[in-house]
């Protein structure tokens, strides 16, 4: 029945309202018609099984993570700036052209492979397990704690480290690519392919930069011998990293198999993509060392070496993955002394002997005799 208001306005008579229920969840959640939930697929292996344990089933990632945690070196302990009279004068104009383009994305390298798109996030939630999770924060931990401030600390020594330093790679075409090619290699879902990624790009794409900058301090050159340390030290973690990596990926590829979940037409499919992250790899790579070499006169390595060096590393790579050589020929010039002048861990497939000493808390470059403290009469 309607009734008129004293205003004059029609109207509904007032109704009782029902008695207030605060368990009501309908007062407080909207009712949505339920969607169609598309249930979630089984894990595919064991490793990539989440669990509520933390018995160890992977004791080797826990090695790897106790031996990395005893290794870690601070950036700020190698005396980078010790070296600035040689990035200043003691280069020549071609090699600082080389060390300030590599530069230039190093950093953003390690920001990405140590952060949430990899070892920080990524490879945690792909292996939830705690044992690759603990081995994960530690190389993250190197990554983000170790590397990239050390290469910042060079930029600060080369008067570079400025916003506009840092994001100098996004204007040009082939270094933003490669950072482009990093982000598709985080977005897929397959475990397989992301670990396949990670190992080339902690065991190859970094490599070329490295080997670059070992030259500096190779073959009768000693210049910016502190930056040269760290960049042994780097070039260890990372050789570590891609090690790590590629066991991921054989663990779990040999466990899908066990369970039946991974077929030889996936195993052909996954080949082949294996090989193309290989092609992509080496592509960049020479373009990337192109801009390196962009301006002649380089005293310390050359372009076909640094080259040759990346095809030994990419079959290193390739090798670890279980995957035939790419190139399969002898071991380029820089592979000749890149590996003898790193550090001695015990670790699988590691190298050998260096200046770097993983020592805490004492500065090697600051260290002087003292003639009165080494007499002893």
């Amino acid at each position: 029945m309607i009734h008129k208001s004293p205003s004059g306005l029609l109207c509904e008579p007032f109704k009782q309202a029902e008695p207030f229920n605060l368990w009501d969840v309908r007062l407080f959640c909207p009712q949505k018609k339920k969607a169609h939930m598309q249930p979630t697929p089984p894990p595919l292996s064991q490793i990539e099984t989440p669990t509520d344990s933390y018995v160890a089933r992977y004791p080797w990632a826990i090695e790897m993570a106790n031996q990395q945690q005893a290794i870690f070196w601070p950036a700020e302990e190698l005396g980078v700036e010790e070296d600035e009279q040689d990035f200043r004068i003691g280069l020549n104009e071609a090699e600082r052209h080389g060390v300030l383009t590599a530069q230039s994305i190093l950093t953003q390298y390690e920001l990405m492979i140590g952060g949430e798109e990899l070892w920080g996030g990524k490879i945690a939630k792909l292996f939830p397990r705690p044992e690759i999770q603990r081995m994960a924060a530690c190389f993250a931990n190197v990554e983000l704690g170790s590397h990239a401030p050390f290469y910042d600390l060079a930029n600060k020594v080369m008067g570079n480290s400025t916003d506009e330093f840092y994001s100098s790679w996004k204007k040009d075409p082939v270094l933003s690519e490669r950072i482009a090619f990093i982000n598709e290699c985080t977005q897929s879902t397959d475990a397989l392919e992301v670990t396949a990624a990670l190992a080339f790009l902690e065991g190859a794409v970094l490599f070329t930069a490295l080997g670059f900058f070992k030259g500096f301090n190779a073959r009768g050159f000693n210049l910016i011998p502190h930056f040269v340390a760290g960049i042994d030290g780097s070039a260890k973690d990372e050789n570590f990293h891609s090690i790590a990596s590629a066991r991921l990926f054989r663990e779990c590829k040999e466990e899908r198999i066990k369970a039946g979940n991974h077929s030889p037409e996936q195993d052909i499919k996954l080949a082949d993509k294996i090989i193309s992250i290989a092609a992509t790899v080496v592509e960049h790579e020479r373009r990337i060392a192109d801009l390196l070499f962009a301006v002649p006169g380089n005293r310390v390595v050359s372009k076909h070496e640094l080259l040759h060096f990346l095809e030994d590393r990419v079959d290193v790579v390739l090798n670890r993955l279980n995957m035939p050589a790419m190139f399969g020929h002898e071991k380029g010039e820089i592979s000749t002394w890149f590996y003898q002048q790193l550090s001695t861990v015990k670790v699988p497939d590691f190298f050998a002997s260096t200046q770097l000493q993983y020592t805490r808390n004492w500065a090697k470059h600051r260290l002087a005799f003292k003639k009165e403290m080494a007499d002893v009469r």
